[in-house]
């Protein structure tokens, strides 16, 4: 007969553990969604949208309403973020003719972002969401 190196209270409290672990494992994998992995690709092989230096994508979808990922919010201004992404326009007036032009070109590739994410026959309208965390990363805080 073989002799048990862990007693019964460790047994439970890994397997107690090992449920837990598995519950949410699958709780994650039934939170996935093909369709925002399908619409992303989408955005990825648009070549006006993949060449924007900020990366547009789906987080989620929910009753028809699909929540895309946005550089601007009323917590940060068109112009900080176009700061960030050309540092020449960082300081500059927003109706200079430099900033004007870029805030034409986002507007642009977000109407665009727009168009093929509610050209899903399931989505009714896109929802933007700040990405703080893109933002952080590229040195600006944002207050959540």
């Amino acid at each position: 007969m073989s002799e048990s190196r862990l007693d019964r209270g460790t047994k439970i409290y890994i397997g107690v553990l090992a449920a837990i672990v598995l519950a949410v494992l699958i709780a994650w994998l039934l939170s996935l969604d093909p369709r925002v992995w399908k619409l992303n690709d989408r955005l990825e092989q648009d070549p006006e949208i993949a060449a924007y230096p900020f990366p547009f994508r789906v987080l989620e979808i929910r009753n028809g309403v699909a929540v895309v990922a946005s550089p601007r919010s009323p917590q940060v201004s068109v112009i900080r973020f176009l700061g960030v992404i050309d540092p020449g326009l960082r300081n500059a007036d927003p109706d200079s003719p430099a900033a004007v032009t870029a805030q034409k070109k986002l507007a642009s590739v977000q109407g665009r972002v727009r168009k093929l994410v509610e050209a899903e026959p399931d989505i009714q309208r896109v929802s933007w969401r700040l990405d703080a965390d893109w933002l952080a990363g590229h040195g600006v805080q944002v207050e959540r």
